[in-house]
Protein backbone atom coordinates (compact mmCIF):
# COMPACT_ATOMS: atom_id res chain seq x y z
CA UNK A 1 0.00 0.00 0.00
CA UNK A 2 1.59 3.42 -1.07
CA UNK A 3 2.39 5.29 1.76
CA UNK A 4 -0.92 7.74 3.15
CA UNK A 5 -0.72 11.14 4.75
CA UNK A 6 -2.24 11.46 8.22
CA UNK A 7 -5.85 12.49 8.51
CA UNK A 8 -6.83 14.91 10.90
CA UNK A 9 -9.88 12.91 11.91
CA UNK A 10 -8.42 10.02 13.75
CA UNK A 11 -5.98 10.32 16.77
CA UNK A 12 -4.36 8.40 19.07
CA UNK A 13 -3.27 9.83 21.86
CA UNK A 14 -1.03 7.81 24.33
CA UNK A 15 0.06 8.92 28.03
CA UNK A 16 -0.44 7.05 31.72
CA UNK A 17 -1.22 10.24 33.09
CA UNK A 18 -4.52 10.06 32.14
CA UNK A 19 -5.40 14.09 32.92
CA UNK A 20 -3.08 15.14 30.06
CA UNK A 21 -4.28 12.13 27.89
CA UNK A 22 -7.85 12.84 27.96
CA UNK A 23 -7.72 16.97 28.21
CA UNK A 24 -6.14 16.10 24.63
CA UNK A 25 -8.90 14.28 23.67
CA UNK A 26 -11.77 17.20 24.78
CA UNK A 27 -9.71 19.85 22.55
CA UNK A 28 -10.14 17.28 19.43
CA UNK A 29 -13.48 16.95 20.28
CA UNK A 30 -14.31 20.00 21.25
CA UNK A 31 -13.00 21.73 18.21
CA UNK A 32 -14.67 19.29 16.18
CA UNK A 33 -18.12 19.01 17.29
CA UNK A 34 -20.46 22.19 18.26
CA UNK A 35 -20.86 22.65 21.77
CA UNK A 36 -25.01 22.19 21.25
CA UNK A 37 -24.12 18.61 19.04
CA UNK A 38 -22.19 17.27 21.96
CA UNK A 39 -24.90 15.50 24.07
CA UNK A 40 -26.05 13.68 21.44
CA UNK A 41 -22.94 13.73 18.22
CA UNK A 42 -20.36 12.22 20.76
CA UNK A 43 -20.51 8.71 21.50
CA UNK A 44 -18.16 7.25 24.42
CA UNK A 45 -16.73 3.34 24.36
CA UNK A 46 -15.25 2.62 27.24
CA UNK A 47 -11.98 0.67 27.00
CA UNK A 48 -10.63 -0.05 30.41
CA UNK A 49 -11.37 -4.55 30.60
CA UNK A 50 -9.04 -6.86 31.82
CA UNK A 51 -9.92 -10.02 30.10
CA UNK A 52 -9.91 -11.29 26.67
CA UNK A 53 -13.97 -11.44 26.40
CA UNK A 54 -14.54 -7.74 27.55
CA UNK A 55 -11.62 -6.64 25.40
CA UNK A 56 -12.98 -8.09 22.49
CA UNK A 57 -16.66 -6.87 23.19
CA UNK A 58 -15.04 -3.13 23.74
CA UNK A 59 -13.57 -3.41 20.23
CA UNK A 60 -16.67 -4.32 19.12
CA UNK A 61 -19.10 -1.50 20.68
CA UNK A 62 -15.92 1.20 18.67
CA UNK A 63 -15.91 -0.41 15.61
CA UNK A 64 -19.77 -0.41 15.45
CA UNK A 65 -20.00 3.08 16.71
CA UNK A 66 -16.87 4.48 13.89
CA UNK A 67 -18.48 2.29 11.70
CA UNK A 68 -22.16 3.77 11.88
CA UNK A 69 -22.40 7.41 10.33
CA UNK A 70 -23.83 10.57 11.83
CA UNK A 71 -27.96 9.90 11.99
CA UNK A 72 -29.68 13.89 12.51
CA UNK A 73 -26.31 15.41 12.98
CA UNK A 74 -24.18 17.00 10.69
CA UNK A 75 -21.09 15.44 12.67
CA UNK A 76 -20.36 12.34 14.80
CA UNK A 77 -17.06 11.52 16.98
CA UNK A 78 -16.73 8.42 18.72
CA UNK A 79 -13.90 8.46 21.78
CA UNK A 80 -12.62 5.21 22.66
CA UNK A 81 -11.45 5.98 26.17
CA UNK A 82 -8.84 4.55 28.74
CA UNK A 83 -8.09 1.49 26.40
CA UNK A 84 -5.91 -0.44 28.78
CA UNK A 85 -4.92 -3.38 26.33
CA UNK A 86 -3.34 -1.93 23.26
CA UNK A 87 -0.50 -4.27 22.47
CA UNK A 88 1.83 -3.22 25.42
CA UNK A 89 -0.45 -2.20 27.88
CA UNK A 90 -2.44 -5.33 29.17
CA UNK A 91 -1.36 -7.12 32.17
CA UNK A 92 2.71 -7.58 32.16
CA UNK A 93 2.78 -5.41 28.92
CA UNK A 94 1.13 -8.40 27.66
CA UNK A 95 -2.13 -8.96 25.31
CA UNK A 96 -4.01 -12.20 24.25
CA UNK A 97 -3.27 -13.44 20.56
CA UNK A 98 -6.88 -13.33 19.88
CA UNK A 99 -7.44 -9.60 21.06
CA UNK A 100 -4.00 -8.67 19.43
CA UNK A 101 -5.05 -9.90 16.19
CA UNK A 102 -8.73 -8.49 16.40
CA UNK A 103 -6.86 -4.90 17.35
CA UNK A 104 -4.27 -5.44 14.22
CA UNK A 105 -7.77 -5.98 11.37
CA UNK A 106 -9.40 -3.04 12.91
CA UNK A 107 -6.17 -1.02 12.57
CA UNK A 108 -6.11 -2.18 9.13
CA UNK A 109 -9.48 -1.59 7.77
CA UNK A 110 -9.38 1.94 9.37
CA UNK A 111 -6.19 2.43 6.96
CA UNK A 112 -8.07 0.94 4.17
CA UNK A 113 -11.28 2.62 4.46
CA UNK A 114 -10.82 5.98 5.47
CA UNK A 115 -13.65 7.68 8.45
CA UNK A 116 -15.89 10.55 6.09
CA UNK A 117 -14.87 14.13 6.76
CA UNK A 118 -17.76 14.49 9.30
CA UNK A 119 -16.47 11.93 11.23
CA UNK A 120 -13.85 11.77 14.28
CA UNK A 121 -12.53 8.91 15.81
CA UNK A 122 -10.29 9.34 19.17
CA UNK A 123 -8.55 6.66 21.24
CA UNK A 124 -6.86 7.26 24.68
CA UNK A 125 -4.69 5.07 26.10
CA UNK A 126 -2.04 4.76 28.99
CA UNK A 127 0.40 2.59 27.16
CA UNK A 128 0.58 1.03 23.47
CA UNK A 129 3.90 -0.90 22.03
CA UNK A 130 5.54 1.86 19.16
CA UNK A 131 6.60 -1.39 17.27
CA UNK A 132 3.30 -3.34 17.50
CA UNK A 133 1.60 -3.86 14.14
CA UNK A 134 -1.29 -1.78 15.80
CA UNK A 135 0.57 1.35 16.30
CA UNK A 136 2.80 1.19 13.06
CA UNK A 137 -0.78 0.75 10.95
CA UNK A 138 -2.35 3.34 12.86
CA UNK A 139 0.67 5.81 12.57
CA UNK A 140 0.47 5.55 8.84
CA UNK A 141 -3.13 7.11 8.97
CA UNK A 142 -3.55 8.70 12.48
CA UNK A 143 -2.50 11.57 14.63
CA UNK A 144 -0.37 9.93 16.97
CA UNK A 145 0.11 11.59 20.06
CA UNK A 146 2.44 10.35 23.14
CA UNK A 147 3.00 12.03 26.62
CA UNK A 148 6.02 10.69 27.89
CA UNK A 149 6.03 8.37 30.80
CA UNK A 150 8.91 9.50 33.58
CA UNK A 151 9.95 6.51 35.75
CA UNK A 152 11.04 7.07 39.02
CA UNK A 153 9.58 10.00 41.40
CA UNK A 154 12.37 12.33 41.09
CA UNK A 155 11.80 12.31 37.60
CA UNK A 156 8.09 12.61 37.37
CA UNK A 157 8.17 15.64 39.12
CA UNK A 158 10.23 17.48 37.18
CA UNK A 159 8.26 16.05 34.41
CA UNK A 160 5.14 17.75 36.35
CA UNK A 161 7.53 20.97 36.78
CA UNK A 162 8.06 21.25 33.54
CA UNK A 163 4.21 21.54 32.24
CA UNK A 164 3.10 23.80 35.32
CA UNK A 165 4.19 26.92 33.60
CA UNK A 166 1.22 25.69 30.56
CA UNK A 167 -1.36 24.66 33.13
CA UNK A 168 -0.55 27.94 35.34
CA UNK A 169 -1.34 29.98 32.68
CA UNK A 170 -4.42 28.23 31.98
CA UNK A 171 -5.67 29.51 35.37
CA UNK A 172 -4.16 33.04 34.61
CA UNK A 173 -1.00 32.11 37.14
CA UNK A 174 2.36 32.85 37.01
CA UNK A 175 4.84 31.69 39.54
CA UNK A 176 7.47 34.16 41.08
CA UNK A 177 11.05 32.50 41.31
CA UNK A 178 11.21 29.33 43.49
CA UNK A 179 7.44 29.38 44.09
CA UNK A 180 6.73 26.90 41.09
CA UNK A 181 9.37 24.30 42.73
CA UNK A 182 7.49 24.97 46.40
CA UNK A 183 3.51 24.22 44.85
CA UNK A 184 5.42 20.86 43.21
CA UNK A 185 7.04 19.48 46.10
CA UNK A 186 3.97 19.84 48.11
CA UNK A 187 1.11 18.96 45.66
CA UNK A 188 3.27 15.70 43.90
CA UNK A 189 3.51 14.81 40.17
CA UNK A 190 -0.11 14.39 39.43
CA UNK A 191 -1.89 16.54 37.10
CA UNK A 192 -5.53 16.43 38.45
CA UNK A 193 -3.93 16.92 41.87
CA UNK A 194 -2.31 20.29 40.32
CA UNK A 195 -4.98 21.56 38.38
CA UNK A 196 -7.34 21.70 41.43
CA UNK A 197 -4.31 23.24 43.66
CA UNK A 198 -3.92 26.04 40.82
CA UNK A 199 -7.84 26.57 41.30
CA UNK A 200 -7.76 27.07 45.04
CA UNK A 201 -4.78 29.97 44.44
CA UNK A 202 -6.59 32.03 41.82
CA UNK A 203 -9.20 31.93 44.32
CA UNK A 204 -7.06 32.70 47.41
CA UNK A 205 -4.90 35.51 45.52
CA UNK A 206 -8.44 36.97 43.87
CA UNK A 207 -8.75 39.68 41.08
CA UNK A 208 -5.93 41.96 42.91
CA UNK A 209 -2.80 39.22 42.23
CA UNK A 210 -2.38 36.49 39.71
CA UNK A 211 1.36 36.05 40.89
CA UNK A 212 2.06 33.01 42.87
CA UNK A 213 4.54 33.38 46.00
CA UNK A 214 6.14 30.84 48.28
CA UNK A 215 4.22 32.45 51.32
CA UNK A 216 0.62 31.88 48.83
CA UNK A 217 1.87 28.24 48.26
CA UNK A 218 3.03 27.48 51.85
CA UNK A 219 -0.04 29.16 53.36
CA UNK A 220 -3.14 27.28 50.49
CA UNK A 221 -1.55 24.31 49.10
CA UNK A 222 -2.32 21.20 50.36
CA UNK A 223 0.51 18.51 50.95
CA UNK A 224 0.01 15.27 49.09
CA UNK A 225 1.18 12.51 51.72
CA UNK A 226 1.99 9.79 48.58
CA UNK A 227 2.72 6.75 49.39
CA UNK A 228 6.88 6.03 48.01
CA UNK A 229 7.56 4.11 45.27
CA UNK A 230 8.09 0.34 46.10
CA UNK A 231 12.14 0.59 44.95
CA UNK A 232 12.40 3.41 47.51
CA UNK A 233 11.97 0.85 50.10
CA UNK A 234 14.01 -2.34 49.30
CA UNK A 235 16.32 0.33 48.37
CA UNK A 236 16.79 1.47 51.73
CA UNK A 237 16.58 -2.24 53.01
CA UNK A 238 19.37 -3.09 50.71
CA UNK A 239 21.86 -0.24 51.66
CA UNK A 240 21.15 -0.86 55.30
CA UNK A 241 19.79 2.55 56.31
CA UNK A 242 18.07 3.14 59.07
CA UNK A 243 17.29 6.74 58.52
CA UNK A 244 16.53 6.47 54.87
CA UNK A 245 14.26 3.29 55.65
CA UNK A 246 12.29 5.26 58.29
CA UNK A 247 11.80 8.50 56.16
CA UNK A 248 10.26 6.25 53.52
CA UNK A 249 8.08 3.97 55.72
CA UNK A 250 6.60 7.60 57.45
CA UNK A 251 4.73 8.33 54.17
CA UNK A 252 3.07 4.97 54.77
CA UNK A 253 1.83 6.12 57.93
CA UNK A 254 -2.13 4.73 58.55
CA UNK A 255 -2.06 2.95 55.52
CA UNK A 256 -4.60 0.33 55.31
CA UNK A 257 -3.42 -3.26 55.86
CA UNK A 258 -3.82 -3.85 52.56
CA UNK A 259 -0.15 -1.46 51.61
CA UNK A 260 1.06 -3.83 54.54
CA UNK A 261 0.74 -6.93 52.54
CA UNK A 262 1.58 -5.25 49.39
CA UNK A 263 5.13 -4.23 50.98
CA UNK A 264 5.33 -7.87 52.52
CA UNK A 265 4.87 -9.00 49.16
CA UNK A 266 6.94 -7.34 47.23
CA UNK A 267 10.27 -7.66 50.54
CA UNK A 268 9.50 -11.28 50.65
CA UNK A 269 10.57 -10.89 46.80
CA UNK A 270 13.27 -8.78 46.76
CA UNK A 271 14.87 -11.10 49.55
CA UNK A 272 13.93 -14.25 47.48
CA UNK A 273 15.82 -12.96 44.81
CA UNK A 274 19.04 -11.57 46.51
CA UNK A 275 19.23 -15.31 48.10
CA UNK A 276 20.01 -16.96 44.56
CA UNK A 277 22.09 -13.48 43.56
CA UNK A 278 24.16 -14.40 46.81
CA UNK A 279 24.81 -17.64 46.24
CA UNK A 280 25.44 -16.96 42.45
CA UNK A 281 28.45 -14.87 43.69
CA UNK A 282 29.93 -16.85 46.29
CA UNK A 283 30.14 -19.45 43.51
CA UNK A 284 31.83 -16.93 41.55
CA UNK A 285 29.30 -16.92 38.52
CA UNK A 286 28.07 -13.50 38.78
CA UNK A 287 29.88 -10.19 39.81
CA UNK A 288 28.49 -6.71 39.58
CA UNK A 289 29.69 -6.85 36.23
CA UNK A 290 27.75 -9.61 35.07
CA UNK A 291 27.63 -13.22 34.52
CA UNK A 292 30.67 -15.65 34.07
CA UNK A 293 31.30 -17.81 31.09
CA UNK A 294 32.08 -20.60 33.54
CA UNK A 295 28.38 -20.49 34.73
CA UNK A 296 27.53 -24.25 34.14
CA UNK A 297 24.25 -24.45 31.25
CA UNK A 298 21.72 -25.87 33.07
CA UNK A 299 22.37 -24.37 36.41
CA UNK A 300 21.70 -20.98 33.76
CA UNK A 301 18.21 -22.85 32.70
CA UNK A 302 17.60 -22.94 36.19
CA UNK A 303 18.97 -19.28 37.58
CA UNK A 304 16.56 -18.33 34.52
CA UNK A 305 13.35 -19.86 35.71
CA UNK A 306 13.92 -17.87 39.18
CA UNK A 307 13.73 -14.89 36.36
CA UNK A 308 17.09 -13.45 37.60
CA UNK A 309 19.60 -15.73 35.13
CA UNK A 310 21.51 -14.47 32.36
CA UNK A 311 18.71 -14.44 30.07
CA UNK A 312 16.64 -11.75 32.55
CA UNK A 313 17.53 -9.32 30.69
CA UNK A 314 18.52 -7.33 33.51
CA UNK A 315 19.97 -3.59 32.82
CA UNK A 316 23.29 -3.49 33.73
CA UNK A 317 22.32 -1.01 36.70
CA UNK A 318 19.99 -3.23 37.83
CA UNK A 319 22.24 -6.19 38.31
CA UNK A 320 25.23 -4.17 39.90
CA UNK A 321 22.12 -2.84 42.64
CA UNK A 322 20.92 -6.34 43.05
CA UNK A 323 24.64 -7.59 43.02
CA UNK A 324 25.44 -4.50 45.96
CA UNK A 325 22.25 -5.17 48.04
CA UNK A 326 22.97 -9.18 48.53
CA UNK A 327 26.88 -8.59 49.43
CA UNK A 328 25.70 -5.67 52.13
CA UNK A 329 24.37 -9.20 53.83
CA UNK A 330 25.04 -12.87 55.05
CA UNK A 331 23.72 -15.75 53.60
CA UNK A 332 22.11 -16.53 56.67
CA UNK A 333 20.55 -12.99 57.43
CA UNK A 334 19.09 -13.50 53.53
CA UNK A 335 17.45 -16.51 55.08
CA UNK A 336 16.08 -15.20 58.13
CA UNK A 337 14.96 -11.95 56.65
CA UNK A 338 13.08 -13.81 54.14
CA UNK A 339 11.56 -15.75 57.17
CA UNK A 340 10.67 -13.21 59.21
CA UNK A 341 9.24 -11.08 56.59
CA UNK A 342 6.95 -14.02 55.54
CA UNK A 343 5.73 -14.36 59.65
CA UNK A 344 4.88 -11.08 59.22
CA UNK A 345 3.08 -11.26 56.20
CA UNK A 346 0.71 -13.75 57.86
CA UNK A 347 0.26 -11.58 60.29
CA UNK A 348 -0.55 -8.69 58.20
CA UNK A 349 -2.99 -11.54 56.28
CA UNK A 350 -5.12 -12.32 59.55
CA UNK A 351 -5.21 -8.98 60.93
CA UNK A 352 -2.86 -9.63 63.71
CA UNK A 353 -0.30 -6.87 62.42
CA UNK A 354 -0.08 -3.43 60.96
CA UNK A 355 2.84 -1.79 59.08
CA UNK A 356 4.31 -0.52 61.97
CA UNK A 357 5.16 -4.24 63.45
CA UNK A 358 6.52 -4.59 59.72
CA UNK A 359 8.65 -1.49 60.09
CA UNK A 360 9.85 -2.97 63.36
CA UNK A 361 10.94 -6.06 61.94
CA UNK A 362 12.58 -4.29 58.87
CA UNK A 363 14.86 -2.08 61.48
CA UNK A 364 16.12 -5.72 62.91
CA UNK A 365 16.85 -7.02 59.65
CA UNK A 366 18.97 -4.16 58.39
CA UNK A 367 20.77 -4.07 61.59
CA UNK A 368 24.21 -4.73 61.55
CA UNK A 369 25.95 -7.19 63.89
Amino acid sequence: MAEQTPTPNVHLIVGEDDFLTERAARRILDAAVPQELRGSAIETVDGAATNADAQLASLRACDASVRTPPFLDPVKATWWRGVSFLPGGGKGGRVSEDVKAALEKFAHALAEHRLPSNQVFVITAPKCLKTSLFAKAFASFASVVEFASAGRSGARQDAALGRLAELAEEEGLTFAPGADAAFIARTGPDSRTIVSELAKLHTYLGPESNLVTQEAVAAITSAQAAEPELWEVTDAVGRRSARQLLAVLARYDGASSSSGIMLATVLERFFRELIVVRDAVDRKWLSQFGWSRSLPSETAAMLNATGFGPSAGKKPWMLKRTVQNAQAFSPQELRLARYRILAVREKLVSGGADVMQLTTELLRIIRRP
